[in-house]
């Protein structure tokens, strides 16, 4: 079953996929603290989600760039996720 626009889930099975998981997004053209503008613009596929606990929202995102390298974390706002699925 695919939902479109689903910002979070509310499915707290452990075993249900985060709507964001195993996507690609895009590393956005902002300042970052972390790494100033080192990945801007990059492709990268979204591995791991940082959830709000109350919410379920997501905080959070744990990223590999697309040609590979280290898992990094960026903030919600530091990245765009593309909305086409597989």
């Amino acid at each position: 079953r695919k939902m479109f626009g689903v910002r979070g889930s509310r499915d707290r099975r452990k075993d249900h996929l985060h709507p964001h998981l195993s996507r690609e997004a895009i590393v956005l053209d902002v300042e970052t603290t972390r790494y100033g503008r080192t990945y801007a613009g990059r492709r990268v596929k979204i591995t791991h989600v940082e959830k709000d606990p109350s919410t379920g929202g997501a905080v959070g995102y744990v990223v590999r760039m697309e040609d590979g390298g280290d898992e990094l974390p960026f903030e919600p706002e530091e990245i765009h996720i593309v909305e086409a699925w597989d």
